[in-house]
C-alpha cells in the first residue's frame, strides 16, 4: 500500500485521485478511524472519509452528533486537542484535532474519530495516559506517512481544477460576446447585464452556488441567437409573426447547444426561462410564478432594463425614468413582483455607476467578480 501510494505521489495524474483516495480511506479505516477530515494550512478541507465499516455505518448518525464537541475555533490552535466519548454504553472513541508539522512547517490539520479497542478500554480504566500516547503515536504515524501524500495530490489536482475552470469561464465569456457582437454591435451588453446580475443578486443575500448559475447563464442566455438568420435578428422595425416565432426558438436552439456539456447543466435555466412572464403568458413553455427559477426571474428583470437602457440597431437608449416606469408596467405580470422591488431600489446606483465606468473598466470589475465565485 505504501509503495503505490508514493508512487502516485511521485507522479500524479489527473486520474489517480481516486485511486489514492480509495488507498487512504483503507489505511485510515486500518488505523481504526470512523471519520476523518484533512486540512490544508489555510484550513480549507481536501478531503474527508467515512468508515464503512457495519457496526459504525449504522451509528454514523450518533457519532457525527459528537462530531463537532472540538470546534472549528480549534483549526488556530497549534496543539493538539482530544476529547473521549462513548455511544451506546458500547462503543468508545476518542475525537481528535491534531496540527501537522514538518521541519516547523505547518503542512495542516487532522480532524477525526478514532475507535478505541475493547482491550484499550481496559487500560484505560486503569489510567488514561496510555491511551492517549497509543492514539497519538498511531495519528503521528499516520501524518508522516499519509498527510504530505494528500496535500501535494490536492494541489496538483485543484491546480488542474483551476486550470480547466479558467478554460471554460473563457469559452463561454468569448461565446456571449460574439452573439452580443453579432446581436447590437458591441460586448458591453453582456458585461453589464452580468453585472447587473451579479449586484442584484448579492443585494438579495442569493446564495453563492445560484450566483455561479447566474453568471454563466448571463454570459449564455442568447446563445441560441446564434441560428437565427440576420435578417431576422438585426430587422429594423416589427417582426411579423412568422418572424417573431422563428425568434422565439433562440431559447431552445440555446439549450440545444449546451446539452452535452455538465458544466453548463445548470446554466439551462437561465437559458430557457429567461422569457418567461410571471404571469404565465411567455415562452417557451408558458410557466408562471415560482415555477420559473428564481435565476430566471432574476435575469429576466436586468435584461429588460439593460435592453430599455442601451441603444440597439432598432432602437435609440430610453432614460433611466422611463425604463423603471416601463419595468413597473410589468409588476407581477412580465416580473415577479417582489424581486421588481427589490431591483428597483438598488437600480438607480447600479445604472449610474455602470454607465461612468468605460469598457475596459467594466470587463475589469466583472472579472474580479468571476474571480471571486469561480477561482477563490
Amino acid at each position: 500500500m505504501d509503495t503505490k501510494l508514493y508512487k502516485y505521489s511521485e507522479n500524479l495524474k489527473f486520474s489517480d485521485i481516486n485511486v489514492l483516495k480509495d488507498g487512504v480511506k483503507i489505511l485510515t479505516e486500518q488505523l481504526g478511524f470512523v471519520i476523518i477530515e484533512i486540512y490544508d494550512d489555510k484550513k480549507k478541507k481536501l478531503f474527508k472519509f467515512t468508515s464503512s465499516e457495519e457496526k459504525f455505518a449504522r451509528n454514523l448518525e450518533l457519532i457525527q452528533s459528537d462530531y463537532n464537541l472540538i470546534g472549528d475555533d480549534s483549526k488556530t490552535s497549534k496543539k493538539v486537542n482530544y476529547n473521549f466519548f462513548t455511544i451506546l454504553d458500547k462503543y468508545h472513541f476518542m475525537q481528535i484535532f491534531y496540527p501537522v508539522y514538518k521541519s516547523n512547517r505547518l503542512f495542516g490539520y487532522i480532524k477525526g474519530i478514532y475507535y478505541i479497542e475493547p482491550i484499550v478500554v481496559k487500560r484505560f480504566k486503569q489510567g488514561i495516559f496510555t491511551t492517549i500516547v497509543t492514539v497519538l503515536l498511531t495519528i503521528s504515524i499516520f501524518s508522516l506517512l499519509i498527510f504530505p501524500l494528500i496535500y501535494f495530490a490536492y494541489k496538483k489536482l485543484n491546480a488542474h481544477r483551476l486550470e480547466l475552470l479558467s478554460s471554460n469561464i473563457m469559452a463561454i465569456k468569448t461565446l456571449g460576446t460574439a452573439i452580443a457582437l453579432r446581436d447590437s454591435d458591441t460586448d458591453e451588453h453582456n458585461y453589464r447585464v452580468t453585472l447587473y446580475a451579479i449586484k442584484f443578486a448579492q443585494s438579495i443575500n442569493l446564495d453563492h452556488e445560484s450566483i455561479k448559475v447566474l453568471i454563466k447563464g448571463a454570459f449564455l442566455h442568447d446563445v441560441g441567437k446564434i441560428g437565427i438568420s440576420d435578417n431576422i435578428l438585426l430587422k429594423n422595425g416589427s417582426l411579423s409573426e412568422e418572424e417573431f416565432e422563428v425568434m422565439r426558438s433562440h431559447v431552445v436552439k440555446g439549450v440545444e447547444l449546451v446539452n452535452h456539456n455538465s458544466w453548463l447543466e445548470d446554466a439551462k435555466n437561465v437559458i430557457l426561462y429567461h422569457h418567461e412572464r410571471y404571469d404565465g403568458s411567455g415562452y417557451p413553455n408558458n410557466i408562471e410564478g415560482k415555477e420559473i427559477p428564481v435565476t430566471a426571474r432574476i435575469f429576466a428583470i436586468v435584461d429588460v432594463f439593460d435592453a430599455l437602457t442601451s441603444k440597439r440597431p432598432y432602437k435609440e437608449p430610453f432614460s433611466y425614468e422611463k425604463s423603471v416606469a416601463i419595468l413597473k408596467d410589468g409588476y407581477n405580470s412580465q416580473f415577479d413582483g417582489k424581486l421588481l422591488n427589490n431591483f428597483i431600489e438598488i437600480s438607480n446606483k447600479l445604472y449610474t455607476d455602470t454607465r461612468l465606468e468605460q469598457k475596459e473598466e467594466l470587463k475589469k470589475e466583472l472579472e474580479s467578480l468571476i474571480k471571486k465565485y469561480f477561482l477563490e
